[in-house]
C-alpha cells in the first residue's frame, strides 16, 4: 500500500467540496460560536483534505471549521492535503478516524459512525470476521456498547435529538428502541408529564433539555406501557375467542343395529344368522376421540413462528418468560385430565 503523504498549503475556499458522508455521520452544530472563537483567537487547526481527479479538494476532517470560515467570509483556508490514498475504503477510514480525533462525539454521532464503519466492512470482500467484534475493536468499546449505540438509530427523531448531547445517558433509551413510533412518542409525553408534575408546572412550561432520562425512570414507564398493552391484547383475545364446535359422536351401535335389522329380513335359509357382540361395539366406539383438537395445531404453528421473530436479546428474554408461563398452563391441564 502506498505511503500517505501530507502537504500543508492555503487553499481557495471556492475550490473545496464537502464530503457527502460527513453530514450523515457528524453534526454541524454551533457553527456561529466556532466562528466567533476563530475571529477572536485566530485559525489554529488546518482542515484535512485530499485532491480529487477533477483538481478540486474534498474535506476529510474540518467541515465545521470550513463552514465557520465561510461565515467569516475568508478567501482561503489552511489545509493539510493528503496524497497516496489507495482506495475508497482507506479514504472512509481516514474520514472516521480524523473526525473522531478532533471532536468529542455525541451518542448519536457515535451511533452513525458505528453504522458507517459496519458499511465499510460490508463492502470489504476480504473481511471474514465477526462484524460486531471488529467494530468494537475499532472504536475501543465493548460489543455490548456497540449494540447500545446502534439502537439509537431506531429511535424517533424527537428522542434522537436528545442523543446529540455529548453527555446524554443514551443507554437509558436502549429498551425504547423496541417500541413502535407511536409508543416512543407516548414515552416522551409521559416523561414530560412527570417532569411537569414534579416541578408543579404545566407541560408547556417544561424545559425539554432538563427532562430526566434516568434508566430506572424510562424502564418503569416502558414496563407499565408493555403491561397495559399485554392486558389489552389478552382482553381482546378473550373477547374474540373462537369456540371450536365438537363433532357429533357417531352412533356406531345404532348403525350396527340397522345392519342387523337388514340382515334378519332376508331368507333365513339362504344366510346363516350372524352373531353380534353389542358390548364390543360400544367398547370400540369409546376408543375414538370426538374432540376437535385444531386449536392445539394452530397454537403449535403460532409458537414455532416466534423462532424467527426473536431478533434481540430482549425479544428472546420475553419469549422465554412466556414459555415458562405456557409450561405451567400445560402442566395444570395435564394434571386435570
Amino acid at each position: 500500500m502506498p505511503e500517505i503523504k501530507r502537504k500543508s498549503i492555503d487553499i481557495s475556499m471556492d475550490k473545496i467540496d464537502y464530503n457527502p458522508e460527513n453530514t450523515n455521520i457528524f453534526n454541524m452544530d454551533e457553527i456561529e460560536s466556532l466562528a466567533k472563537r476563530i475571529e477572536e483567537e485566530g485559525f489554529t487547526s488546518a482542515i484535512l483534505v485530499y485532491q480529487k481527479d477533477d483538481g478540486r479538494y474534498e474535506i476529510l476532517s474540518g467541515h465545521r471549521r470550513y463552514e465557520a470560515m465561510k461565515q467569516l467570509k475568508a478567501k482561503t483556508i489552511p489545509a493539510d492535503v493528503l496524497s497516496g490514498i489507495a482506495s475508497d475504503t482507506q479514504r472512509d477510514l481516514i474520514l472516521l478516524s480524523s473526525n473522531m480525533a478532533n471532536r468529542k462525539l455525541a451518542p448519536l454521532d457515535m451511533a452513525r459512525a458505528i453504522e458507517f464503519y459496519k458499511g465499510i466492512l460490508d463492502r470489504d470482500p476480504d473481511f471474514k470476521g465477526n462484524k460486531k467484534i471488529a467494530t468494537a475493536d475499532y472504536f475501543g468499546i465493548t460489543p455490548s456498547n456497540v449494540q447500545r449505540y446502534s439502537v439509537i438509530l431506531k429511535l424517533i427523531p424527537e428522542l434522537q435529538e436528545y442523543c446529540k448531547k455529548p453527555n446524554f445517558p443514551y443507554s437509558s433509551l436502549s429498551k425504547a428502541a423496541s417500541l413502535t413510533k407511536e409508543e416512543q412518542k407516548e414515552l416522551l409525553n409521559k416523561l414530560i408529564r412527570l417532569e411537569a408534575d414534579e416541578k408543579n408546572i404545566s407541560e408547556e412550561e417544561v424545559d425539554k433539555d432538563e427532562i430526566l432520562f434516568s434508566r430506572t425512570r424510562v424502564e418503569q414507564i416502558i414496563n407499565g406501557m408493555v403491561k397495559t398493552k399485554e392486558n389489552a391484547q389478552k382482553k381482546e383475545r378473550n373477547d374474540s375467542a373462537v369456540v371450536f364446535p365438537m363433532n357429533a359422536p357417531v352412533d356406531e351401535v345404532s348403525e350396527a343395529q340397522e345392519n342387523f335389522d337388514d340382515l334378519i329380513t332376508r331368507d333365513d335359509s339362504m344366510i346363516e344368522e350372524p352373531t353380534f357382540d353389542f358390548d364390543n361395539l360400544i367398547s370400540n366406539a369409546e376408543e375414538y376421540s370426538t374432540i376437535n383438537l385444531a386449536g392445539f395445531d394452530q397454537a403449535r404453528v403460532m409458537i414455532e413462528s416466534y423462532r424467527n421473530m426473536a431478533k434481540s436479546n430482549a425479544d428472546k428474554k420475553a419469549i422465554k418468560e412466556k414459555i415458562i408461563e405456557l409450561k405451567q398452563v400445560l402442566k395444570e391441564l395435564e394434571n386435570s385430565i
